[in-house]
């Protein structure tokens, strides 16, 4: 997977960020290390990946077309997110 452009609504920003505590540049900085991040299938194309970044583990679902990346959602991982990074990534 070739990623070249991150793209987020301010909803979804503004989702991230009240919602789950998140400061929405947390999301991009997962993806833009998305070499050093686990990428998981989803659903159609709806992808989850899990990365290490300044906040902690966080875990961020997005759609991915082309080379064009558009985030749904980011949140803090969970216990099982946090274990199937370290699990896959060593």
């Amino acid at each position: 997977m070739l990623i070249q452009k991150i793209l987020m609504s301010q909803k979804i920003a503004e989702k991230i960020k009240c919602k789950h505590g998140l400061d929405p540049i947390v999301a991009k900085e997962v993806l833009e290390g998305y070499s050093t991040c686990y990428i998981g299938k989803a659903g159609g194309d709806n992808y989850m990946a899990i990365g290490l970044c300044s906040a902690g583990y966080v875990t961020v679902f997005f759609e991915y077309e082309a080379g064009t990346v558009e985030i749904k959602t980011a949140y803090t991982s969970s216990n099982w997110q946090i274990d199937l990074y370290k699990k896959k990534r060593g």
